[in-house]
């Protein structure tokens, strides 16, 4: 049997079965049976109230509200009454073949307690519903490790190839294994003695996954790429260079602020009149020599930053290219030009100095 959720029954049949879950109902949790002792651990009071409002919405009409409530009633305290109510809806529902699965529950339930009438009433509907089951049928072409689902259940292998009952609607069908593509598809069963067969074919294998190509390997003497460890030091003296320049920057910024704020605060008659400076005039001075001391800081240590990255790109060894064509100059002319940059820090300010030896 495999479920699904469609709404299809006649007005006159649905009255009918409205009239028959009330007869059923007054005693359906009451009623001793292996069922019953299954779910003692269940909240009775829970399943007894849900299965109350359940009945209610069945007799309103309101299966498919109603279906829920009596089917979690039966999970916490197990009963026939229950099934053979919760079967009722179902078919109300029009989900004849989870109505047909479940009458068939409840008619062995019925025997093994010895309830004649409900037995009675269990088959009734059984075989008023067999003669209007839809089936589908699935036969799947061999396919090692084959696993089918319906809507998300597993078909064991033993039905591949056997009308199964399900329930009228839209069913996907999909089959797996692995190694193989997926293959899926979706059929709509009709409302009675409808039977869909379904061809899976058989499952083609996945593409094999193209290795990637390895790490080049490097030439004698070299690295991948034609660089020599001379390109990693002018990277670092680039990065450094150009936090340098950024550090620099700020130094900069904060000695243009802290010069302002000092220069607005002697001019302010407020704060320092006749340049004797009120507390609050001093504290617009302290802030501005804050700002001067970040900004000398700033340009010392930007400066500093800069040469250091100057002297990383300069004394960088060349990439192989570079080294060859320098290799082929230095043959006829032995002569070597060497270079190095400075920082210069003084009171008035930084800059950059160059020693050479030509």
């Amino acid at each position: 049997m495999i479920p699904s959720t469609v709404h299809a029954p006649r007005a006159l049949r649905r009255a009918r079965l409205a009239l028959a879950a009330v007869v059923l109902g007054s005693a359906a949790l009451l009623a001793p049976s292996g069922a019953a002792a299954q779910g003692a651990g269940g909240d009775p009071t829970l399943a007894q109230t849900l299965f109350e409002e359940g009945r209610r919405l069945m007799e309103a009409k309101s299966y498919a509200q109603a279906c829920p409530k009596l089917a979690e009633s039966q999970r916490l305290r197990p009963g026939t009454g229950t099934l053979l109510n919760l079967a009722l809806c179902n078919e109300g529902l029009g989900k004849t073949a989870t109505a047909w699965g479940q009458f068939k529950e409840a008619l062995f339930a019925s025997k093994k307690e010895g309830n004649a009438a409900r037995e009675a009433f269990a088959q009734e509907h059984i075989d008023a519903l067999e003669p209007r089951l839809s089936k589908i049928q699935l036969n799947a072409e061999n396919t090692p490790g084959l696993l089918v689902r319906v809507d998300g259940g597993d078909i064991p292998a033993a039905a591949l190839g056997t009308p199964i009952p399900i329930d009228p609607g839209a069913h996907e069908v999909e089959a797996t294994a692995s190694g193989y593509t997926v293959w899926s598809t979706t059929v709509q069963v009709g409302e009675s003695a409808d039977l869909k067969t379904i061809a899976i074919p058989k499952l083609l294998p996945v593409a094999p996954a193209s290795k990637p190509a390895g790490p080049q390997a490097p030439p004698a003497g070299g690295t991948v790429g034609g660089r020599s460890g001379g390109g990693g030091l002018q990277t670092a003296g680039f990065v450094i260079g150009g936090a340098g320049a950024a550090v620099l920057g700020v130094g900069a910024v904060f000695g243009i602020l802290a010069a302002g704020q000092a220069s607005d605060a002697e001019k302010d008659e407020t704060l320092c009149p006749e340049k004797l400076c009120t507390p609050e005039g001093r504290k617009e001075i302290n802030a501005a020599e804050t700002k001067a001391l970040v900004s000398t800081i700033g340009v010392g240590v930007g400066v500093a930053a800069l040469a250091a990255g100057a002297v990383l790109v300069l004394t960088a060894g060349p990439s192989r290219a570079e080294g060859a064509s320098a290799a082929g100059a230095r043959q006829g002319s032995p002569a070597r030009v060497q270079a190095r940059i400075v920082p210069l820090i003084g009171p008035e300010g930084g800059g950059v100095g160059v020693l050479g030896a030509f």
